[in-house]
């Protein structure tokens, strides 16, 4: 487990876009965090900052109170989930889960163990030899979790990853998510416009609007005791 904390982040994009303005937060270790705000509002800036793929104007990223802000996404030891879950369509779920651990010359037994031991972990071993195109969109979801999970990262990082499912299937992995999530102990910072989802997985929210981070809290603070009208409404939050 890790900790996560951001000071003073700022994101400007040209000519002169404030996509995040000074963001201060820190994530305890273990802890589901949410940012949660309508599109646009700079929660996706900030979660690609965390993961190295954008580089602040202004602040300092810490994990584990190590500065990593000029550190490349590779040695931040965080593993991301995209909306588009972004499996490799010409190689088998095996390989897809086994590429990061390819990438850093894992011996192939020790390959061959994890890969496994995740599979069973998201109930997709009978998965592992088909291609990302013979998978229903649940099962893509599942292998391109387990590919973030297969190397054990210090921090998960997920941005809308369940966005692509449909209703009763997104209803369903939200649970599984967090109860996968409490399980392993992996400090998570997810990122949705769904206050639904907000409210039923995380532990505390950022509401987030024009780059601004408003308030922080528990779904409860954020449900009774919001600071600001704009809080107090996101439970309408659907863009």
């Amino acid at each position: 487990m890790s900790s996560v904390r951001l000071e003073h982040i700022t994101k400007i994009f040209p000519p002169n876009v404030i996509a995040v303005n000074d963001a201060n937060f820190e994530v305890s270790k273990g802890e589901f965090f949410v940012l949660l705000g309508p599109s646009g509002c700079g929660k996706t800036t900030t979660l690609r900052i965390i993961a190295g793929l954008e580089k602040p104007t202004k602040g300092r990223v810490f994990i584990d109170n190590e500065d990593v802000t000029d550190l490349p996404p590779r040695k931040r030891d965080v593993a991301m989930v995209f909306q588009t879950w972004a499996l490799y369509p010409h190689m088998k779920v095996y390989d897809n889960i086994a590429f990061p651990l390819k990438l850093r010359k894992v011996p192939m037994n020790e390959i061959d163990r994890k890969v496994r031991e995740v599979a069973r972990l998201l109930r997709i071993e009978e998965l592992l030899d088909r291609y990302p195109r013979q998978l229903s969109g649940g099962q893509q979801q599942r292998v391109a979790l387990a590919r973030a999970l297969v190397r054990n990262p210090r921090v998960w990082l997920m941005d809308e990853p369940l966005s692509n499912l449909d209703a009763l299937l997104r209803v369903q992995m939200r649970a599984e998510l967090k109860k996968l999530q409490k399980e392993l102990k992996i400090t998570t910072i997810y990122v949705t416009h769904d206050q639904v989802e907000a409210m039923t997985m995380a532990d505390r929210i950022a509401v987030m609007n024009a780059g601004r981070v408003l308030q922080i809290g528990t779904p409860h603070e954020i449900y009774h005791k919001p600071k600001m009208k704009f809080v107090a409404g996101s439970n309408s939050v659907n863009n």
